[in-house]
């Protein structure tokens, strides 16, 4: 083998690194583990309530937010006819799934999830059929 043909196949292994990272990184969003910025999250309401929807296999927000020391209800609910769920878990690594949703298909079709009492931190959640829509759910202390 010539060293050019050599640094051609480096060249070509290098490109298509290069692709899949940038795909990866694009897909990536939200429950990475790092804080949300301050003010971004949809904030649950006095009885610790969240709504939030799916439309473009995409969630309407990739944060929220709810008190806690108390149940935290969250009502799904399917814009588009492409099937989704919505699952909880513990942290980003998946390790512990506190609760999770049926599926539903749209458009309009909803679902609730309770996710039982947690210490303030930060949870995560995401479509398991569709693992690139995730997001941040973040536990206070008290009352927003």
């Amino acid at each position: 083998m010539t060293s050019a043909g050599h640094m051609e196949r480096t060249g070509a292994a290098c490109i298509t690194l290069a692709v899949v990272l940038a795909i990866l990184a694009a897909c990536s969003s939200g429950g990475s583990g790092t804080p949300p910025p301050s003010g971004t999250c949809l904030k649950a309401d006095g009885q610790n309530h969240l709504k939030i929807s799916a439309k473009n296999v995409a969630f309407s927000v990739p944060c929220m937010e709810a008190q806690g020391g108390k149940p935290i209800v969250i009502e799904f609910t399917n814009d588009e006819a492409v099937p989704h769920d919505i699952a909880v878990f513990s942290n980003a690594s998946k390790s512990q799934q506190l609760e999770k949703s049926d599926t539903i298909t749209g458009p309009n079709a909803s679902t609730m999830i309770t996710v039982p009492p947690q210490s303030p931190g930060q949870l995560y959640f995401e479509c398991t059929i569709h693992p690139n829509m995730n997001g941040a759910l973040v536990v206070t202390g008290s009352p927003s």
